[in-house]
């Protein structure tokens, strides 16, 4: 009886690390982790992928339509993009929406146009991210691909951004 349940224990194990290895399931990346690529649809229908900004800072921004926090930050992100002269992108994931009108709607109306705005609709790279909680969420990217730094919630100015984006 026991060197069944051996093989069973075997098997379980085997089809765990398979799944693993093939995609079934993947670790949220932490600081230090490379970013995970994707690919968005911009609310003007150009495709965005995180790669086609290897060589320059991102700061990723994981966010949603009617968010009051996020509203509260974004001055400090134009801000800061704009002072980094173009050494920094900046991307608005819209998460928890699920209609690109919506978010073009949203943004045309609060004139939040600085930088792409994307939708995320089935929340596929928010949940890569590990983002998938309250916006804001907040992943700085180095100019290699690698996660320097994560912030869950907003940013208070627009000095605290340019802070961490100096310490890199």
């Amino acid at each position: 009886m026991k060197p069944i349940l051996l093989l069973i224990a075997v098997i379980i194990v085997s089809l765990s690390l398979t799944m693993v290895n093939c995609g079934g399931t993947s670790a949220i990346p932490q600081v230090g982790d490379k970013a995970p690529n994707f690919t968005l649809e911009t609310i003007d229908g150009k495709r965005l992928s995180l790669s086609d900004f290897r060589g320059k800072t991102v700061l990723i921004v994981f966010t949603s339509v009617n968010c009051a926090d996020c509203e509260r930050q974004m001055p400090y992100l134009i801000e800061a993009y704009q002072q980094a002269n173009e050494n920094l992108a900046v991307l608005n994931i819209y998460h928890m929406v699920y209609d690109a009108r919506i978010v073009r709607d949203y943004v045309t109306k609060k004139q939040f146009t600085a930088f792409p705005a994307l939708p995320d609709p089935k929340n596929k790279v928010a949940t890569a991210y590990g983002a998938t909680g309250f916006p804001p969420t907040n992943f700085i990217i180095d100019t290699e691909g690698v996660i320097k730094y994560k912030k869950p919630g907003p940013f208070q100015s627009q000095e605290e951004i340019e802070k961490i984006l100096e310490s890199l």
